[in-house]
């Protein structure tokens, strides 16, 4: 009888910690703009409320995603664009990534003509992709961001 309690109790304690270790310390992609917005000064930045937000934008659908956050400045003049999008499978992924690359590259060329220093801020900035994530940072201050953004997402 004590071998059978002993062993229950083994058995109750592996479970528990194999529990306590398998969760998910990733953070809701809201969670992880609002920490970006704390630590890092964003120009009149337009936050997407809404997944037509991406559709209109990117020709991203509600299908695609799983939760997203972000925003884009609409002034004309500052560039600065943050997109962070968690994808609901691999074809959206691929879909999303190339979308989000597409958009940097075409407005690289929009602005290398008549607004260089924004230009040179979009070609130093990417189009991140970890696993179902894909992230777009163009901004000033990207590389902040990213390491926020990984840092948030433990990438």
């Amino acid at each position: 009888m004590k071998k059978l309690i002993a062993a229950v109790c083994a058995v109750l304690a592996a479970a528990i910690l194999l529990c306590a270790c398998s969760q998910s310390k990733v953070k809701p992609l809201a969670q992880v703009f609002d920490s970006i917005k704390e630590q890092v000064t964003l120009s009149e930045l337009n936050e997407f409320q809404f997944v037509s937000a991406l559709d209109r934008y990117y020709g991203i659908t509600s299908d695609e995603v799983v939760e997203f956050a972000g925003g884009i400045n609409n002034s004309g003049v500052n560039q600065e664009e943050i997109v962070m999008i968690m994808a609901s499978n691999t074809e959206a992924a691929d879909h999303i990534q190339t979308v989000l690359e597409n958009r940097r590259q075409a407005k690289y060329n929009e602005n290398k003509n008549y607004n260089p220093e924004q230009a040179q801020m979009i070609d130093s900035c990417s189009v991140d992709r970890h696993g179902m994530y894909i992230a777009m940072f163009i901004s000033e201050n990207a590389d902040k961001i990213r390491e926020i953004y990984n840092t948030q997402l433990e990438f």
